[in-house]
């Protein structure tokens, strides 16, 4: 980028550098792309229903950690898994994400803590676990809660959701 900046336009050097630091770009986005899918991969080989929260990543991008979230791709990998999930039978939900770091996934009492507390304390019941580890289960309490889920673990449900595709 600064070799851009600094060449002079119209140049052949220039159109030089600008191909490369395109290919480069290339580079990193099909590295990125391939992480997505393998990760896809691995979460639906190894789960029937993958449940993640609903964020508003275009809200987010405007906030300070911008660069970041639209660095990860967060909006192409659960697109990729949300297809490859479709293709394969199985099922991806999202579910509502405010307060899933604040509820206890024990008792459901919502105990409030800054973001620098990264250990989950609970008052009322004495669960005590790492604070991402406590959201991911309040999301997994969620998933299974969710209508969509709940309609296809009924006994009508479409062959294939439930169990395991055979290979």
């Amino acid at each position: 980028m600064h070799r851009v900046s600094k060449s002079k336009k119209g140049s052949k050097g220039r159109a030089r550098t600008i191909k490369l630091l395109a290919t480069q770009h290339k580079k990193v986005a099909d590295k990125r792309k391939d992480f997505h899918f393998k990760t896809a991969n691995q979460l639906l080989s190894k789960y029937d229903v993958v449940a993640h929260e609903e964020l508003n990543i275009k809200g987010l991008a405007r906030t300070r950690l911008a660069k970041s979230v639209l660095d990860a791709g967060w909006g192409n990998f659960l697109s990729i898994l949300a297809t490859k999930a479709a293709n394969a039978g199985l099922l991806t939900v999202g579910v509502k994400a405010s307060g899933t770091t604040q509820d206890c996934s024990n008792c459901g009492k919502r105990v409030p803590k800054k973001l620098h507390e990264r250990w989950h304390n609970c008052p009322y019941c004495g669960c005590s676990l790492d604070r991402d580890h406590n959201a991911a289960k309040n999301i997994r309490n969620r998933a299974v809660g969710h209508p969509v889920l709940k309609a296809q673990l009924t006994p009508e449900a479409i062959a294939g959701v439930i169990a395991k595709p055979t290979l």
